[in-house]
């Protein structure tokens, strides 16, 4: 089976969202627990797939590079767009958008997803954690690269 593009079409990494984490690891209760939301509409197997988070089934952000004919908002040259900063500001983990659309850009989506697997992956025991993620939920390692949660 091939693993899906984990680049969202507005640059952030899918595969560092604590839905997706849960939903690949079957266990959407956690995800609904920590984000006080319910199951329900909750599982996502990235922003490219079929199958997504309730919250993101009429994103934007999804449907503006479609509607341009570009798989991301990295191939369009009027990124950064005033929505895309906008976005950026909404949670912490959303800062980097434009830094990583300008990567995908240089670099290819192959490669920045390579580069974002590896910095979301535990340095200890290489669990895949998630933005929020301060200690690594199978070892308790310290995870380097976490935001801090916001309230929703």
């Amino acid at each position: 089976m091939t693993q899906a593009r984990l680049d969202a079409y507005c640059g952030l990494y899918c595969g560092a969202c604590l839905i997706y984490r849960c939903t690949q690891d079957g266990n959407l209760a956690t995800a609904a627990a920590t984000l006080g939301r319910p199951e329900e509409g909750l599982a996502c197997d990235g922003c490219r797939s079929s199958r997504v988070t309730l919250a993101c089934r009429d994103c934007w952000y999804r449907d503006c590079p479609a509607k341009k004919g570009y798989t991301s908002c990295a191939e369009c040259p009027e990124m950064p767009c005033d929505s895309l900063k906008s976005l950026q500001t909404r949670r912490p983990h959303l800062v980097e958008i434009v830094d990583n659309l300008e990567r995908i850009r240089a670099d290819g989506h192959a490669r920045w997803c390579a580069d974002q697997a590896k910095r979301w992956t535990c340095p200890s025991c290489g669990k895949a954690t998630w933005w929020y993620e301060s200690k690594c939920s199978a070892c308790g390692a310290a995870v380097p690269t976490g935001y801090r949660m916001q309230a929703q």
